[in-house]
C-alpha cells in the first residue's frame, strides 16, 4: 500500500466551529474564543448557521465566525 494505492474514505464526520468575540480588548485586538462541536454528518450549511445563532442566543458573546467542517478519514493505512 502507500503511494499509488487506491484511496478509500473510511469515515466522515462534521464539526460546527463558532468563534466568539468575547468583548475583551488586549493590545488593541479583540480576544476571540473558539468552540467546536461535533454534529451529525448530514447537517447542512443552513442548519449549522441556524444552530450557531440559536447557541449565541444563550450567551453574552457576539459571533465572529461560523464554520461547518467536514473531515474525511482516508485509508487504507499500511
Amino acid at each position: 500500500m502507500g503511494l499509488g494505492a487506491t484511496v478509500m474514505v473510511v469515515g466522515t464526520e462534521k464539526s460546527l466551529s463558532i468563534t466568539w468575540d468575547t468583548g475583551v480588548i488586549e493590545d488593541d485586538k479583540p480576544v476571540l474564543s473558539r468552540q467546536t462541536l461535533k454534529v451529525d454528518s448530514a447537517m447542512t450549511a443552513q442548519e449549522a448557521y441556524d444552530a450557531a445563532y440559536n447557541i449565541a442566543s444563550l450567551t453574552n458573546y457576539i459571533i465572529a465566525d461560523i464554520r461547518l467542517i467536514e473531515t474525511q478519514t482516508l485509508g487504507p493505512i499500511d
